[in-house]
């Protein structure tokens, strides 16, 4: 609230309560401690109070507004009452948490639960999402062959497991070579195991032969 709204605030009041007393520095003495709290906040806690006793104090208005956000809070995220779905992706365990956690925020000060843009919601954890016109390089700049990964996205094995290095056929997708097949890519690797392990046992023979 600024210093003009909190003037307004005091104009409000004194109206509210013709019996209590205001001078020039009322206003002033209220935005000290009102500041941090809005206008229509102010102006609905004090109505409220208006109704039920003849004067009003700054502490007062401040007790209505945290019991307020408390009861929206609760109304929004707890357990047995209904929950509104953050909007983050759950797989992303910082995103989803900052997004619970100012769901709650926003919620108690009675701000509209519409979702947010993901980038504001990264960058208060300390994360960014990159740009449309600048998509992520590297494997996770593609989607995987193999388990069929979106981009940014992280390979995942048969089982469903999220794996913490990405599938080779990806890695030559990245790098502007063909997938490779995985059927191809196991054959290979046998073979090639075939060849050092006999390989390997020729060498034995002609050292153990006299």
């Amino acid at each position: 609230m600024t210093p003009d709204e909190t003037v307004m605030l005091a104009r409000y009041v004194r109206a509210l309560c013709p019996q209590q007393k205001f001078d020039e520095y009322t206003p002033d003495a209220w935005h000290d401690v009102l500041g941090d709290y809005t206008l229509l906040e102010c102006r609905s806690a004090a109505a409220e109070m208006a109704r039920r006793q003849p004067f009003i104090s700054p502490a007062e208005i401040i007790d209505v507004i945290r019991q307020r956000r408390g009861d929206n809070a609760r109304d929004i995220q707890g357990p047995g009452q209904p929950a509104a779905i953050p909007d983050a992706d759950p797989d992303d365990i910082p995103a989803y948490l900052a997004a619970i956690r100012q769901q709650r925020i926003r919620a108690a000060d009675g701000h509209d639960l519409k979702p947010r843009d993901m980038k504001a919601l990264l960058r208060g954890v300390g994360q960014t999402v990159p740009d449309e016109e600048k998509p992520a390089q590297g494997p996770l700049g593609v989607a995987c062959p193999h388990c069929h990964a979106e981009p940014l996205r992280g390979c995942r094995s048969h089982s469903g497991k999220r794996l913490s290095l990405f599938h080779p056929s990806r890695i030559d997708v990245a790098h502007g070579h063909p997938a490779t097949d995985p059927a191809v890519e196991i054959a290979r690797r046998k073979a090639a195991s075939a060849a050092a392990l006999s390989t390997h046992a020729e060498n034995e023979i002609v050292e153990e032969t006299p």
